[in-house]
């Protein structure tokens, strides 16, 4: 059951076509091909709205209970960890709670990343070799995030957008190398990368200083277009949104500004992602940072619109 998708247990069939949100797993689609989108989760105004409208939703409602009784139900997985002094028996659901709860230090002291020994089947075994993260399911995994939010046990996030789009990060003396890095989500505060555990360990930290390459002139093009319109422009660039090799669109960065974190992708290979502040790239390049601020508060104002249209709830201030 861990591995099956969560939300087939809910019944499109209930949906209702004036909803708000037709399911909590559903998508603001700001580029035609998806690959630029906005969820209500990622934004606290819009959390707080759909947790008032499931009251009066009972799509919505029923969307949370069934995913809820979903997640309930991986508490009847049993799951053993074979540790060097200790067999130790938890559940999937436990697993996936303390993970993204963030109580690690409750995983006895296991790394999440690192292979140890995993049994499904019984405290004596067979033991396979695996992290604790290669047996989460992106959905599943997306559908804990959901419901703790509602739930108040997660923190809500400020705006953000998230992307499927690919840059150039050079790094080495003089900037001679480059790797294609994962423009991952853009946001209030500043831009999220990814990038392979291994391209970052062996090449990319070893550099005191990289240059972020950026075309934000494609966001630029985008300023007060309504959504019908802003949809046609990104889908210009649906595959290489921001994406340059001009030099001229690159931003010399210093290691030290980015704030590194290790994580998973759901492929099973370790990922590591890299924040940088606006702050820290507005020093040398105003312009570009502008640019990318102004799309930010253009599609935050979207969004708004959109709730707003279809609720009349959402504050604006």
């Amino acid at each position: 059951m861990a591995l099956q998708n969560i939300t087939q247990f809910f019944a499109s069939s209930f949906i209702a076509e004036n909803a708000l949100t037709k399911t909590l797993g559903e998508e603001f689609v700001l580029c035609e091909n998806r690959n630029v989108v906005f969820h209500w989760a990622d934004f606290f105004e819009t959390c707080d709205l759909i947790k008032n409208q499931m009251q009066n939703d009972p799509v919505l409602s029923e969307d949370f209970k069934n995913r809820e009784a979903a997640l309930a139900r991986l508490a009847l997985i049993p799951v053993w960890i074979r540790t060097e002094n200790k067999v130790h028996q938890t559940t999937m659901h436990d697993l996936y709670e303390k993970y993204i709860l963030n109580q690690t230090q409750l995983l006895i002291g296991v790394d999440p990343f690192c292979p140890i020994e995993l049994s499904f089947i019984s405290g004596t075994g067979p033991f396979k070799g695996m992290s604790v993260a290669e047996c989460f399911n992106k959905t599943t995994y997306k559908d804990f995030v959901l419901i703790n939010l509602l739930k108040g046990k997660l923190p809500k996030r400020d705006f953000r957008i998230r992307l499927k789009s690919k840059v150039l990060m050079e790094y080495g003396s003089d900037f001679n190398q480059a790797h294609l890095v994962a423009l991952e989500q853009i946001t209030t505060n500043g831009l999220l990368f990814s990038v392979d555990s291994d391209t970052f360990m062996k090449k990319i930290s070893q550099s005191p200083q990289v240059r972020v390459l950026l075309n934000t002139e494609m966001l630029d093009g985008g300023q007060g277009k309504e959504l019908p319109e802003l949809k046609n422009h990104l889908s210009q660039f649906a595959f290489n949104l921001m994406y340059s090799s001009r030099k001229e669109d690159a931003i010399p960065c210093n290691f030290g500004d980015f704030s590194v974190q290790s994580s998973f992708d759901f492929s099973k290979e370790k990922k590591v992602y890299l924040f940088i502040s606006y702050e820290k790239l507005a020093a040398v390049h105003p312009g570009s940072v502008k640019n990318i601020k102004n799309f930010v508060a253009h599609t935050r104002e979207l969004v708004r619109n959109h709730y707003q249209k279809n609720s009349g709830n959402l504050k604006t201030a």
